[in-house]
């Protein structure tokens, strides 16, 4: 029987197939597609501005959006920087993702479009960044 291969994180091993093959396609939705050199570019990116924000290991944030290439990249690198993802359903009605926000404890909400957050009771404050830039919140590219 033979070993099994040791576990590697899912970040280290983006991180080695962009060092491979940088111009490979990692990520494709309808509206932009991602090389794994830009997808690991983009978590180091997403991981450093969630550490600017204050977010730290252990910490978690709350995405609640359609599944998209910022999406993945956000959730890649906020694993990279050690941070929790609480993804939410869009379907969800607002009380039922403020009850998760509240449980997850996030620090940030990342949104887009589809997410029902008109209202989240209680969590006016959460500061919010938009994925998709219609999403009310600040800029993803910010």
């Amino acid at each position: 029987m033979s070993a099994a291969p040791p576990f590697r994180a899912v970040s280290d091993l983006i991180r080695e197939h962009a060092g491979r093959g940088p111009d490979h396609p990692a990520l494709i939705d309808d509206r932009q597609q991602l090389s794994y050199g830009a997808l690991d570019a983009l978590m180091d990116r997403v991981a450093a501005s969630l550490q600017r924000d204050g977010v730290r290991p252990g910490e978690a944030i709350a995405v609640c959006g359609l599944n998209s290439v910022r999406y993945a990249a956000l959730f890649l690198g906020a694993l990279r920087a050690g941070v929790v993802v609480a993804p939410l359903a869009p379907s969800s009605t607002p009380e039922s993702l403020a009850s998760m926000v509240a449980d997850a404890q996030a620090r940030l909400m990342f949104l887009d479009a589809a997410a029902p957050v008109q209202a989240l009771p209680g969590h006016e404050a959460l500061p919010r960044v938009s994925l998709d830039g219609v999403a009310t919140g600040r800029a993803f590219e910010d």
